[in-house]
Parts: structure tokens; sequence; C-alpha cells
């Protein structure tokens, strides 16, 4: 433990790493009102959402006050995630600066600037129409994209800005100095945003019309074949975890599978849930079991936190988005722990989707478990979803109660890992103060 804990440590005190944990840190109060926003929009309001069926809200819930609700909580939770990259790599490229005595100020308005042109010209490359806001590139979902873009800018700085120290107040001919002993490392930034953007605008030009996500998507959602769905279920496990969403997203959509909709017709017709024609489905594996709705293996982490955790920090945010957890918005936690490029979770969070998915495996081909056909509410607790995804089947409900049980474990090593973590670095911090 105290070798694992002090290869972490090593790890964490990297200027990547410092800056990502630093990024996170100062991005936590608004992914966790993000995050209470966005279950007020998918399961509070949404006629598809589980809170919303369940207290029946069509009939006691006004159209005005629907209205209202949706409207607002659509409108926080887009501007905090579909805007998420374009305050990360401000503060990337800032606190990187920082590090070395740079102007942060300016290394993050220069990495704003890089990161508009480049999305500019991608779009443009993409779909032919200028467009900056929409097609979700600035959003959640690629968050380590902007992270790297934003330590690339500091590093910018690092060798081309000039020394700079804080001073409580700058008058006008300060701020102006500032601004162009910036102008260098600014320019460079800028350009190199333009050349990288240029590149993507030529390379997508070109390949836009033989590519599409959905053709790579397509082969695992409809697969039934473990040894293809496991290793593409942990690859996208491993990605969430550095902060790229969207593919962990896409495999678990089992909603328009072609074989998802051939499942449902023979449950249908035939009344048997015992002989579908895919009993072990990519995506209904993926989104049933492998991460129980959206975010079950975080769900899991939290409750280990809050059980065996002895950092006063993780207990606090486990505790602010539990309740966001229960219904699928993993994303302030994603970010208040933080989950996103910690290597204290990395392993944890890859295996279990895999174990679950095994397991579940295992139990569909014993006949202890039914094949999950339906589609579920949105917002559904993580540990209810095979049980309605299999239309109430209660020894589908016990299964995943003893599975859910099986991952709060699993978390155990993780949890005590990053306690041992906290102790070792306040020795190393107490050890560098006697130095000092």
């Amino acid at each position: 433990m105290d070798k694992l804990a002090k290869w972490c440590i090593w790890l964490r005190r990297r200027s990547f790493f410092r800056v990502a944990q630093r990024t996170f840190a100062v991005l936590m109060p608004i992914a966790t009102v993000g995050a209470f926003f966005q279950v007020l929009q998918y399961s509070v309001f949404a006629p598809e959402s589980f809170i919303y069926n369940i207290f029946d809200f069509d009939k006691i819930m006004s159209d005005r006050f629907w209205d209202i609700g949706t409207t607002l909580s659509q409108c926080v939770v887009e501007v905090i995630f579909g805007l998420f990259c374009l305050f990360t790599v401000y503060f990337s490229a800032s606190f990187t600066a920082k590090i070395y005595r740079k102007d942060a100020t300016m290394a993050g308005i220069s990495a704003l600037t890089s990161l508009l042109v480049m999305i500019y010209l991608f779009q443009l490359g993409l779909t032919g129409r200028i467009s900056l806001l929409t097609g979700g590139y600035l959003g959640f979902q690629y968050t380590s994209f902007a992270l790297l873009l934003g330590y690339g800018v500091g590093q910018v700085f690092h060798w081309l800005g000039a020394d700079y120290e804080s001073v409580n107040y700058e008058h006008t001919k300060l701020v102006q100095d500032r601004a162009i002993t910036a102008l260098k490392p600014t320019l460079v930034t800028v350009i190199g945003g333009i050349a990288i953007g240029g590149i993507l605008y030529v390379v997508i030009s070109k390949v836009k019309a033989n590519f599409s996500l959905t053709s790579i998507v397509s082969p695992v959602e409809n697969s039934n074949n473990l040894l293809l769905t496991v290793p593409a279920t942990a690859l996208a496990s491993f990605l969430s975890w550095l902060g790229l969403e969207a593919p962990i997203l896409d495999l678990s959509n089992m909603a328009g599978s072609a074989a998802a909709i051939a499942n449902l017709t023979y449950v249908l017709r035939q009344g048997a849930v015992w002989k579908v024609p895919y009993p072990y489905l990519g995506g209904s594996m993926i989104s049933i079991y492998g991460v129980m709705g959206g975010c079950g293996a975080i769900l899991a982490l939290d409750v280990a936190i809050l059980i065996w955790g002895r950092r006063k920090e993780s207990e606090t945010v486990a505790k602010m988005n539990l309740w966001p957890l229960l219904f699928s918005s993993s994303r302030g936690f994603l970010v208040g722990l933080p989950v996103i490029l910690n290597p204290i979770y990395a392993l944890e969070l890859v295996l279990v989707p895999v174990v679950n998915m095994l397991i579940a495996a295992l139990a569909i081909f014993l006949h202890i478990v039914p094949t999950p056909v339906y589609t579920v509410l949105t917002g559904t607790p993580g540990p209810l979803v095979p049980f309605f995804a299999t239309n109430g089947n209660w020894p589908t409900l016990i299964f995943t109660i003893f599975l859910f049980c099986l991952d709060v474990v699993m978390m155990i090593p993780a949890v005590k890992l990053d306690n041992r973590t906290k102790i070792l670095l306040k020795d190393y911090e107490m050890e560098d103060d006697r130095h000092v």
C-alpha cells in the first residue's frame, strides 16, 4: 500500500496532474450546481423520467410551472456543461503559467482564443457552416482535450513569457506593460491554434464522407460476443477516466440498437424471456449492468468513501453528490473529488464495469436472471435499472443488489489507498517545511 501510495504521490506531483487537480478544484462548485440542475432537467421535468412518472407530475404539475422549470434547468445545464471546456482551458492555462511564475491571466485568455479558433475551423470542415456553440465540442465530454490544450498554452508562456509577480493594485500602465510583454507567447499560441485547426479542417473535410461514429459504435452495440463488448467497455471506461465521456455514453445506448429491438419484439410476441436472439447484447449489457444506467461504478465509489473514507474533503464531496449520483448525474462528483485523471481510482473504474458484465452474463447463461430488453426511464437509480429493464423481475433486483454491494467492496482498496496517500502527503509537506 505504501509503495502504491508513494507512486500515486509522485505521479500527482508532476506538473500536468497538479494543474488538473487545481483546475478541477476550482471548477468543483459550478460542476456540483450543474449536477443538481441536471437531475431537475432529466429526472424531474422530463416526461420520460423516473421521478416524473413515479409522482405523476403530468397531472399535478401545471404547464406553466413545467415550462419554467424545464427552461431554467436546461439553461443552467447547457451553460455549465455545454461550455465546460471554456472554463477548463482557461484555468488549465492559468494554473500552468502560475507554476512557472508567468502571467496567468494572459495565458488563460490566449488558451480560450486558441480553443475557439480550433473549434471554429473544425466545425467549418465538418458541417460547412460557421458555428461555435453548437455540436457539443465545447461540452463536458471533451474536458481532457481542453485540459491538455490549456497545459500546452501554459508551457508556451513558460518558455516564451516574461516572469510575473502579482501585485495588490495594478494601474493602467502596469496592465499595458503586461499585455505588451505577453504579445509574443500570445501570438505563438494563436498561430498554433490556427495551424492545428487548419489541419483538423483539411483532415475532416476529406474523411467526413467516409467517417461516422455510428459505424464504430454500432458493431459493439449489436454484438452478442462478450470478447468484443468487454474489451470495448474497458477501453471506454478508461477514456471516461481520462475525461472523454462520449465513448461510454455512445456504447451504452441500447434503445436505438437493431438487435435490442429484435430482443424486445421476441419477448412481446413469444412471451418468453429466456430465448431471446441476442442474450448478451452489447448495448444492453453495457447500459444495464456495465454502467447501471450511467454511473453505477461512480455511485459505488461514493458509497465506499462515505463508509471507509478518512478524508474530510472527499467525504464532503461524496455527501454533496450522493443525490445527483442516485439519479445518474455523475459530473459533479467526477470533477469535485476529482475522479478524472486521478491515478488512485483508475484501475477500479475500469474493472468494475467489466466484472459486472461478466457476472451478469454468467447469471443470464445459468438462467438466474433474464436478458434486459425493456427501455428504462431516464434518471432511474442505478441499482434499480436492471429490475425495470427486465419488467420487474424480482430475482434480478436481488442479483443487482448483490452486484452493487460487490462494486462497493471492490472500491475499498482505492479508498484506503486514498487515505494512505493523504497521510504520506502530509509527511512529505512537513519534511519540505523542515528543509525550508
